[in-house]
């Protein structure tokens, strides 16, 4: 399919839209988590301390990316709606300023990370393990630049219909990294090193094939970073992008809080215990966040056009599918937790947690359906130009975690797991109410055009 076609497709029915973007952005979103899964199972063989050292690093990591990915949500959305509105030209500028942004942001962002990297580990960590969450952190922040590069790119891509480009260029990013990473922990003697190393080499070499198709005009939309800085399409993209780099950023920095909470009460034991059945919970999420990311340039596309019909038809098809999608995940994770958990289990050293981390999972899945009203809402809200909302909301969603956490780290790690499932489900319900009465109230005053 050529970038004219993705165009059409993206402006015509939004179910077959939503269709065509879902099952490659699907792919996509599984390697991201293979990808993460992977350091994690070949650091696996390291034992259960190199394990903990990951988990306390991973939401930095997922900070970083989060704000790239955050900066591609919002550029999406705003590339979209020009398409939309037939303004082709003021489309590819706003590709030439979220570029710029996410380039010189992440290098101001690098030095601040590295320099701080150890204060972050003396509240975040734990001693025993903080000279191995070093080792895997100092690569991690120091490629900080490329992992904003690659989501801001990615993002770009999915806003003009190609979501089958953003695909290509994370699945290289995965498949380098799985062949990287034992030939860098093991091969090399690296350790956990190794790990982070071969997620940034993967990623940049990511990067090199997303520039490769803007250059061979494999693209609808244009990149010439020549052009320079233009103030008024840059704050357009930084209105858009910001509050959703905020949202990604609140999202998973109150997972360090919770990380802490968790060591307070279990110690790096527990959270290997707690974190690695998240990472089951993270694939199982995968279909509703697909199906999000999907639903930003249907509906912002729609919303440049002026059609709000297409919106409501388009929410309503994504929250469906979301909704059905994972309830039959959540109900294989509490049937098979324990087959589940094998490939972070399979070594000696950490065998005997696998019954322990499978009654997590087993609580972890009654949330997991009513999570899909999270992405999908919140993608609703980008769409619709009111993405403050969507970042109040995780603030709140985050701060009712931190609470529960905080009473359940009195007790035992079990309780933590029922904390979880309290917090989501509210958070979910919370973002289903505002989404719809934001979408009521638009509706009524009629969409604002491109703008």
């Amino acid at each position: 399919m050529g970038s004219e076609d993705n165009v059409s497709v993206l402006l015509g029915d939004p179910r077959k839209a939503i269709r065509s973007m879902v099952v490659p952005l699907l792919v996509s979103l599984l390697v991201v988590e293979v990808n993460t899964m992977a350091d994690r199972a070949w650091c696996s063989g390291l034992g259960p301390d190199a394990l903990a050292a990951i988990a306390v690093v991973t939401p930095i990591y997922m900070v970083i990316t989060g704000l790239g990915n955050g900066l591609g949500v919002g550029a999406a959305s705003m590339v979209a709606r020009r398409i939309g509105a037939g303004d082709r030209a003021s489309a590819e500028v706003c590709v030439r300023q979220t570029m710029l942004f996410a380039i010189v942001f992440g290098l101001l962002l690098t030095p601040l990370l590295y320099l701080s990297m150890w204060p972050i580990l003396d509240v975040i960590g734990s001693p025993d393990i903080n000279s191995l969450a070093a080792e895997y952190m100092g690569a991690i922040v120091l490629s900080s630049t490329v992992f904003i590069v690659s989501g801001a790119m990615a993002g770009l891509l999915r806003g003009e219909g190609g979501a089958r480009m953003a695909t290509w260029m994370v699945s290289l990013t995965a498949v380098c990294n799985i062949v990287l990473d034992p030939i860098l922990i093991y091969g090399f003697g690296m350790g956990v090193t190794g790990a982070a190393v071969a997620t940034s080499v993967s990623t940049l070499l990511s990067i090199a094939f997303g520039l490769y198709l803007y250059g061979s005009r494999m693209t609808y939309l244009r990149m010439d970073v020549r052009g320079g800085v233009n103030r008024v399409q840059m704050r357009a993209v930084l209105s858009m992008g910001v509050p959703q780099m905020m949202e990604y950023t609140v999202m998973y920095a109150m997972n360090i809080v919770l990380n802490y909470l968790v060591l307070y009460c279990a110690g790096s034991e527990g959270l290997t215990v707690y974190s690695v059945p998240n990472l089951i919970v993270g694939l199982a999420v995968i279909p509703a966040m697909a199906i999000g990311s999907s639903l930003v340039p249907v509906a912002s596309s729609a919303y440049g056009q002026g059609d709000m019909g297409r919106i409501a038809d388009a929410y309503r098809y994504s929250l469906t599918v979301a909704l059905a999608s994972t309830a039959a995940i959540a109900l294989v994770a509490m049937l098979l937790p324990e087959q589940l958990l094998f490939v972070f289990t399979y070594s000696p050293e950490t065998e005997a947690l696998r019954p322990m981390m499978a009654e997590a999972l087993r609580i972890y899945a009654l949330y997991i359906p009513l999570f899909a009203f999270i992405p999908v809402g919140s993608s609703l809200l980008q769409a619709l130009g009111r993405p403050n909302r969507s970042v109040v909301l995780a603030v709140v969603r985050n701060l009712i975690l931190i609470a529960l956490y905080a009473v359940a780290a009195q007790h035992s790690l079990y309780w933590i797991y029922w904390a979880v499932v309290v917090g989501e489900l509210v958070g979910g319900l919370m973002m289903y109410a505002v989404a719809g009465r934001t979408f009521a109230a638009v509706r009524g005053s009629g969409p604002s055009g491109s703008g």
